[in-house]
């Protein structure tokens, strides 16, 4: 999220510039390792991108749809392109990567922590990101599944060392990869290109090239794939209620983006850096709090859910500030006695509201774990069923959920997303339908007594049967 104010930010603690840092390519490879040993524990990956596995297969067969599914988004569908030709093993590819950048989203905090207030204070600044966006917390879920919020932390974070490291070419390059998955990232990338433009014109022409690439892939794609450029924000307008609603709903999640005394330690981070006039972390806060203006003004204004994974960005930075903060004020401590009393008393009043966001991991991984479960029953209900062939000769196959199950068989029977319909929609004609066992829709279907209804295969959360089809 670089600005052009952070062009002379740079870390000023004296006593933390001797700490090594590995390379970034070591520490990259370290992450994707970890993340291989990470697919032993399972998880369903989540419904966005799913879908966007179905559309990177799309555009590898020259037959892109955008329509049915979620709203837009460039560099995902780049990189499931990529993955297509891995067949059914690019699930496991997606869900390898994006652990991946989950994992390297907390090493980069910690490193940057680390960077302006040594080791501790880059613990507390991944422990912190841990336990964020908000009160479930859901980073861990967010990783497990697959989703794309951590890797825009990463970014992030990445494009905000490069910066500091005076290796401007490599931040660009990461501030577009950022702008190329959200796109409140686009005022910052316009800022931080006029600067480079500006500041070094011999790289004028990547300037100009990463600046094009963002509208080219995020308007090009889309119309590509639905005949409207403006297809994905008219999909991703889904909050209604008034403005004060919004506004309220909006800042209740920034608050919650990093716990209540993150928040205390942060701020005091910020305000001895501008005592001392050190320009490097009131920078950062100022980018953070844009970040998060940005997510609020879009829902307010435009109707875009502002969601708690849509903040992780500026949450990352806020943790960062947080252990700088928690360091400096354990350091402006005196040594002994007082100093060791501070520490406990601060533990004592962080404790009630920090152990609720951390005993609340274990129901996010059990979500995850029973997200899963249901997953693999689709599976083989569609297997019992007679597979591809036979769920797909009735003609339209309907799901009673139009979230999860819709792109899992998009993704599993070859189809289009809005191939896939929603009961809500199709309530008559031939069609194969893909039912919640015991569910709401499974009983309505069953009172209406269609005129003939075959059961083709069930499991344990799952029933698939055609109707009328003769």
């Amino acid at each position: 999220m670089p600005s052009t104010a952070t062009a002379t930010a740079t870390a000023t603690d004296t006593d933390t510039a001797s700490w090594p840092r590995a390379p970034l390519a070591a520490v990259a490879a370290g992450c994707l390792a970890v993340a291989c040993l990470s697919l032993a524990f399972r998880a369903s990956i989540a419904f966005d991108p799913w879908t966007w596995l179905v559309w990177g297969r799309e555009v590898a067969g020259w037959r892109l749809d955008t329509t049915g599914g979620p709203s837009w988004k460039p560099l995902p569908v780049l990189v499931t392109t990529l993955l297509a030709p891995l067949g059914d093993l690019a699930p496991t590819a997606w869900l390898l990567l994006a652990r991946a950048m989950g994992l390297l989203a907390v090493v980069m905090t910690y490193r940057l922590a680390k960077r302006f207030a040594g080791p501790v204070a880059g613990v507390v600044a991944a422990a912190l990101l841990v336990l964020a966006p908000d009160g479930g917390p859901r980073f861990l879920r967010t990783v497990a599944e697959g989703h794309s919020a951590p890797a825009e932390a990463a970014f992030a974070l990445l494009a905000i060392e490069s910066h500091l490291d005076d290796r401007h070419g490599r931040a660009l390059m990461f501030a577009t990869a950022l702008a190329l998955l959200r796109p409140e990232a686009w005022p910052f990338l316009l800022v931080y290109a006029a600067w480079l433009w500006w500041r070094e014109p011999s790289r004028r022409v990547l300037v100009a090239l990463m600046v094009a690439l963002v509208p080219l892939l995020w308007f090009g794609g889309d119309w590509w794939g639905s005949g409207s450029p403006l297809h994905g924000a008219d999909t991703a307008q889904v909050i209604s209620g008034g403005l004060l609603d919004r506004l309220w709903s909006a800042l209740d999640r920034v608050a919650k983006v990093i716990v209540a005394p993150a928040w205390v330690a942060a701020a005091f981070a910020v305000g001895r850096a501008i005592r001392r006039r050190e320009r490097a972390l009131p920078v950062l806060a100022g980018m953070a709090g844009a970040w998060a203006a940005v997510v609020v003004a879009m829902s307010v204004l435009l109707g875009y859910a502002a969601l708690s994974r849509f903040l992780l960005p500026a949450g990352a930075v806020l943790c960062v500030l947080a252990g700088v903060g928690l360091v400096g004020l354990v350091r402006a401590v005196p040594r002994g006695a007082p100093r060791a009393a501070f520490v406990v008393v601060a533990l004592l009043v962080s404790a009630p509201l920090v152990l609720p966001r951390v005993a609340g991991i274990p129901a996010q991984l059990q979500g995850v774990a029973e997200r899963h479960r249901v997953e693999r029953s689709l599976e083989e209900a569609v297997r019992r069923a007679g597979g591809r062939d036979a769920v797909t000769s009735c003609g339209t196959v309907v799901a009673d959920r139009a979230d999860l199950p819709q792109a899992v068989l998009a993704w599993k029977l070859d189809l289009a997303l809005h191939d896939v319909h929603s009961t809500r929609r199709v309530r008559r004609g031939s069609r194969v339908v893909i039912l919640r066992a015991g569910g709401r829709e499974e009983r309505r279907l069953q009172a209406s007594e269609p005129a003939d209804l075959v059961a083709l295969g069930d499991s344990s959360h799952w029933s698939i049967v055609a109707v009328d089809c003769s």
